[in-house]
């Protein structure tokens, strides 16, 4: 019999493993059916039918295929960061800091000279407000709005 002849004619317990290594190898269902020998839609629908009786195995198999996923993520995402470091000698967190900075550098001289932060800042439109505070520029909410101490430091030292 040949290995096409074998996998025809496996039995369910037997596709489940098979199933479940393909999907820690990172096969997609037609890969996974291929290397069965069977059609994509038996293998779609020995999935449902583990998705439904809640087979704790299938269930890992996705979390550890989600971890991975992650991982490689992160992965690239700090070779990014790498490069980017290796290129300007800073963080993208750093340089994106610093032309925010320089950007909304009258609205934050304003607020730097006037006597209460919380007012001046509070007079800025909602996206200038907003745009700061996810750039760490002010800190705070509601009545306790300010200037962040590395803002602060960063409008000292270019002025």
């Amino acid at each position: 019999m040949t290995n096409a002849t074998l996998n025809a004619v496996l039995n369910a317990d037997e596709r489940r493993l098979v199933i479940l290594k393909g999907i820690g190898l990172d096969h997609t269902t037609i890969e996974i059916a291929a290397e069965m020998g069977v059609g994509k839609w038996m293998v779609l629908n020995d999935l449902r039918a583990m998705n439904y009786s809640k087979d704790p195995e299938l269930k890992q198999a996705y979390l550890d295929k989600e971890l991975r996923a992650h991982a490689e993520t992160l992965f690239n995402i700090n070779l990014r960061d790498e490069k980017f470091r290796h290129m300007t000698g800073m963080t993208f967190q750093e340089k994106n800091f610093e032309n925010m900075v320089d950007y909304y550098k009258a609205e934050l001289r304003g607020i730097y000279d006037s006597r209460d932060e919380c007012t001046a800042i509070t007079g800025l439109s909602k996206d200038v407000r907003k745009t700061l505070k996810r750039n760490e520029i002010v800190t705070g909410h509601r009545r306790k709005v300010q200037l962040t101490v590395k803002a602060r430091d960063y409008l000292l030292l270019r002025n």
